[in-house]
């Protein structure tokens, strides 16, 4: 489940019951509640309060159709002429839901922008803290000429703010890592500290989606380091995300495809058949499972990669003890 604002999470946190009640069960209750007010009194002047309330829930929550509902809720607080602040909320609220809908990333970096002129920029409110994450994130997703270097310079700002919300700061740190690793390779070492401070802050959030896009990154991190152990550390992260009951289908997928690119040949095709078979899935990740495929078919013969650099490590070890 995604993070819920600190106004809901106060809420939520205040629901009892014996025994005690899961996270998601006291969500459950905090949305029977407010829907049955909304639906009593649907005109009262908190209404759409009470609206964003539910939609952050729902967003919270994240059962099947629960993300779709809490859009159509922000577009009904925005047509209700809401309070500034309320506006702004709504607006990046909206803006994450688009982050997976490629025709939709200008729109929605635009609502950011519109957030933020409203918000200001005190990074340690947590909605001002979000309108700079989610329009970084959207900027790496759409990848336009100037939007990774805008990226970074917005991720860099929540990174250096010691008040910066904590949750932010791992998506800022994520995301850095990820831009150090595909934009500038050169930098491992940096990417891979970078992965590690974000999954530090998102530790107690083990099932959230950044957590395990983290796990993925640095095993991608990790495989394109390529030191000893770096292959069956790697291979440790992938298989907890690909074994993970949560219904991440791309993070998934593309962590099964990592995982081909570096174990041996029956299980790599085996993996690559299951991402093929996965329905829905972006039309990228099939292009890199025919990739990955093909790359696996010319190298059957060859070394693997984690042999390759173990052998690569003793030849370096036998130099070391001649000079000796």
């Amino acid at each position: 489940m995604a993070i819920l604002s600190p106004i809901m999470h106060y809420i939520v946190d205040k629901e009892v019951g014996f025994p005690i009640p899961s996270e998601k069960e006291k969500i459950n209750k905090a949305l029977r509640r407010y829907r049955y007010i909304l639906s009593q009194y649907p005109k009262r002047a908190d209404a759409p309060e009470i609206m964003f309330g539910i939609a952050d829930l729902l967003v919270g929550r994240g059962n099947p159709g629960d993300l779709t509902e809490a859009t159509k809720l922000y577009d009904q607080i925005l047509l209700r002429n809401p309070p500034e602040y309320l506006k702004a909320r709504a607006l990046i609220g909206k803006a994450e839901l688009m982050i997976g809908t490629s025709e939709e990333f200008d729109n929605a970096i635009s609502l950011c922008e519109k957030a933020r002129k409203i918000l200001k920029s005190d990074l340690s409110d947590f909605f001002t803290a979000k309108t700079f994450i989610v329009e970084a994130e959207l900027l790496l997703a759409r990848g336009q000429k100037g939007d990774w270097a805008k990226s970074l310079e917005l991720i860099n700002k929540v990174v250096k703010e010691p008040q910066a919300h904590w949750y932010f700061r791992g998506r800022a740190l994520l995301s850095r890592a990820e831009i150090l690793l595909y934009r500038k390779p050169g930098n491992l070492g940096v990417a891979l500290k970078s992965a590690d401070l974000a999954l530090k802050e998102l530790v107690s959030r083990p099932d959230d989606y950044f957590s395990n896009k983290g796990k993925v990154l640095k095993a991608e991190i990790l495989t394109r380091r390529a030191k000893g152990g770096d292959f069956a550390r790697a291979e440790k992260l992938l298989v907890s995300v690909v074994k993970m009951p949560f219904a991440y289908t791309e993070l998934i997928a593309r962590a099964k495809l990592d995982l081909a690119d570096i174990v041996n040949h029956p299980k790599a095709m085996r993996l690559i058949k299951q991402v093929l078979e996965m329905e829905g899935i972006d039309p990228y990740l099939i292009e890199k499972a025919s990739i990955v495929e093909k790359a696996i078919k010319e190298k059957k013969k060859k070394p693997a990669p984690r042999l390759k650099a173990e052998k690569k490590r003793k030849k370096a070890a036998a130099k070391k003890r001649k000079r000796k």
